[in-house]
């Protein structure tokens, strides 16, 4: 089995969670406690992070865990986070100098955690989008990459595009980028005089992929390297097809830190940074098999708008 770096996980009743219990990972922390504040202040980044967080020694980070191989749960203990992510978020806590901690967070409910503070930062699941940039949260590139039709087996080949959909029953995220594209679509289909698409959205991909398994929805739109996961672990059950980029246009993957944050925001920054110019980013990436990684150059906080970090735009 992988061996992981130091994290933990911890669940907070005031934000809806699947797992509830505080675990302890893997440490390289020593029993001395009076020389833990020592060793963190040697960390390479500490010096970047905001005073609470360097008092409580940790950055809470929030996602659903059901998007291997990004972040999905470990077979051995389904209260540990596994995946890209956590290991990620595990290697910039080295160079920040803290502990990770980690809360399933179904994705309704993680916006209003991070902006609420219940969780320090999402690492998973948040698209890079205009609005999102300029009004909720501060957002640094962790990821480029495309969507992905996933259908049942036996209609692999059928589709290349949303258009050829039409009539059909398409689940999507909840109130994520792919409403928008699916409506698009469906608009598209009406038109041309074809049925519209139907539309049914679910809180993640565990519930998609019973109900796409089921035959209650026709397709299910996620991630690529999501959907390549599902498609290897189910055998021929379920086929995928990567649509026009004029339909699903390529989404970047941002870490989500609330506009009150800028401090953190930063340190995240330099700490993901630091992590490319090192080669740890890329190995992780070959590490767990996913398409789209990011350069040193594309690493951007709020790459659309360029809003300055913790501002709102008018």
């Amino acid at each position: 089995m992988r061996e992981h770096r130091r994290s933990t996980v911890l669940a907070l009743a005031a934000v809806p969670i699947v797992s509830g219990l505080f675990l302890a990972g893997c440490s390289a922390s020593t029993a001395d406690d009076d020389a833990a504040p020592a060793a963190a202040n040697d960390a390479p980044l500490y010096d970047l992070l905001p005073a609470d967080v360097q008092e409580a020694g940790v950055i809470s980070f929030g996602a659903l865990w059901e998007t291997p191989p990004t972040i999905g749960v470990d077979p051995a203990d389904p209260n540990t986070p596994v995946g890209f992510a956590p290991d990620v978020a595990a290697a910039m806590g080295e160079q920040l100098g803290v502990d990770v901690e980690w809360q399933n967070l179904q994705w309704p409910a993680q916006l209003p955690g991070v902006q609420s503070g219940s969780v320090d930062a999402l690492f998973g699941q948040v698209s890079i989008t205009e609005e999102r940039e300029t009004s909720i949260v501060d957002l640094v590139t962790f990821q480029v990459s495309d969507y992905a039709v996933l259908t049942r087996g036996e209609d692999d080949g059928a589709f290349a595009r949303l258009d050829e959909m039409c009539g059909l029953n398409i689940a999507v995220p909840v109130g994520a980028t792919q409403v928008e594209y699916v409506s698009a679509a469906s608009d598209r289909c009406e038109e041309a005089g074809e049925p519209a698409i139907e539309m049914t959205e679910y809180q993640g991909a565990t519930a998609a992929l019973q109900a796409l398994r089921a035959g209650t929805v026709d397709a299910w739109i996620n991630g690529e390297d999501e959907q390549a996961q599902a498609v290897a672990n189910n055998g021929d059950e379920f086929a995928m097809f990567t649509a026009g980029s004029d339909e699903l246009p390529p989404s970047m993957a941002g870490i989500a830190v609330g506009k009150d944050q800028p401090e953190l925001t930063e340190a995240i920054y330099e700490a993901l940074g630091a992590l490319i110019d090192d080669g740890t980013y890329d190995e992780l990436i070959e590490e767990w098999g996913l398409v789209g990684g990011i350069s040193r150059d594309e690493l951007a906080i709020n790459p659309i708008t360029e809003t300055p970090v913790g501002e709102i735009a008018d």
